[in-house]
């Protein structure tokens, strides 16, 4: 009977674990309502009945949207209301966990209502766990923070736990990888684990967060984090610019005109002296409730958009230069993206795409792509990552390869 109760207490954590990030990212509906989410105080992935889970959160709108309530529940029920119309709003409550929670996973739903009555909701999953792990992870001192993306990460990590093991995993960003899961263990209570690992390409220039979980027979719970930084082994004919906010028109933040050769943003004061080196302007478009990117050259941008009414001595028609961009918007996937190695990549699939040529994108959402040629001569590959909610105060987040 025991045993039975032990398998279905691991069965309810496996199927209900959930683990929260400091960081929660932006929550985004298709009308545009977007938030932010940050935790200033981390919550946890479990807990044990003795203690409190404390929920101190920011939630941020995106460009002129506007909070007017953010509510956390639990079971349906409410346990804390912030009620105030603005752009930021913070939310604070305590809860404190009770033996009777103790192997449940307690689901807190957040929900963001804007000005409009429109909602978004986003989930803490959190579980309560008899009592805290008794697990010990140990990475060895010769375990790299940095590698090339040809050479394999491969070291033995130790793992011991008070109670039995039940499983040891490796997540890459939250996503585990199958191939490094381990569940049957010669010594049930320690094991040397085998991590290894090969970066690709895509890899490249970035750093990868792993985590190594252990659970225990109760259910109990233990992670480790492991970061390493990949390094280009080979010289790239391409340089690649991530996280690039460009601003639409009325932005008071990032502006809206890029170099594609140095992956510089440029606000409107001062443009026109910087004109020759700009590839990209953003603009958001009323009519069609979209942002867009354009040729410096395209009509609306100049006459309707960037205007001396509306930026004064810089506007575009005043510019000494104004580069032909041209622009193909073309369907590709953020791995497909990832995995662009080489300028000759780049430029073929400007080439090798049937799309007609256009000096403007036309509306743009996130995963879009667009692929586009220079005045120079050279070629680009754009992918939104985000854009804000809809506004000509927003801005749009966008991950460029450009060949040198």
């Amino acid at each position: 009977m025991k045993s039975a109760l032990t398998k279905l207490y691991v069965l309810i954590f496996l199927l209900a674990l959930g683990a929260c990030k400091k960081d929660e990212g932006e929550l985004q509906l298709p009308n545009g309502f977007a938030v932010d989410v940050t935790q200033n105080v981390t919550i946890p992935y479990a807990v044990t009945s003795k203690d409190e889970i404390v929920f101190d959160l920011t939630i941020s709108a995106k460009a002129e949207a506007q909070i007017q309530e953010a509510i956390l529940r639990l079971d349906e029920v409410d346990l804390e209301t912030a009620s105030v119309t603005a752009n930021e709003i913070n939310l604070n409550y305590t809860y404190a966990v009770t033996a009777a929670d103790v192997g449940r996973s307690l689901i807190f739903r957040l929900t963001i209502i804007d000005a409009e009555g429109t909602a978004v909701d986003k989930d803490f999953t959190i579980y309560v766990q008899s009592a805290p792990a008794d697990v010990q992870v140990s990475i060895p001192a010769e375990a790299p923070n940095e590698v090339k993306d040809n050479e394999e990460v491969a070291f033995t990590v130790s793992v011991t736990s008070e109670n039995e093991i039940r499983y040891i995993k490796t997540l890459l960003d939250q996503t585990e990888l199958t191939d490094l899961t381990k569940e049957t263990f010669d010594d049930p209570n320690a094991d040397e684990y085998d991590f290894f690992y090969q970066p690709t390409v895509a890899d490249a220039d970035k750093t990868l967060s792993f985590t190594i979980e252990v659970m225990d027979v109760l259910g109990n719970i233990h992670r480790q984090p492991y970061s390493l930084f990949v390094e280009r082994s080979v010289e790239a004919d391409f340089v690649a610019y991530y996280d690039v906010h460009l601003g639409a028109q009325k932005s008071t933040g990032p502006g809206p005109f890029f170099n594609a050769s140095t992956g510089e943003v440029y606000v409107t004061a001062g443009s026109a002296a910087k004109s020759a080196d700009i590839d990209l302007a953003t603009f958001f478009s009323g009519s069609t409730t979209a942002y867009n990117l354009t040729s410096p050259t395209f009509g609306n941008t100049i006459n309707i958009i960037y205007t001396p009414a509306a930026i004064g001595e810089d506007a575009m028609e005043n510019w000494s230069v104004r580069n032909q961009t041209l622009i193909k918007k073309i369907t590709l996937t953020r791995g497909e993206f990832d995995m662009l190695a080489s300028a000759a990549e780049i430029e073929a699939l400007y080439t090798g795409s049937s799309v007609a040529e256009s000096e403007t994108s036309g509306g743009l959402a996130n995963g879009h792509v667009i692929v586009f040629k220079t005045a120079a001569g050279k070629y680009g590959v754009l992918y939104v990552v985000d854009r804000s909610a809809n506004a000509n105060t927003g801005y749009l987040k966008v991950d460029v390869k450009m060949q040198k």
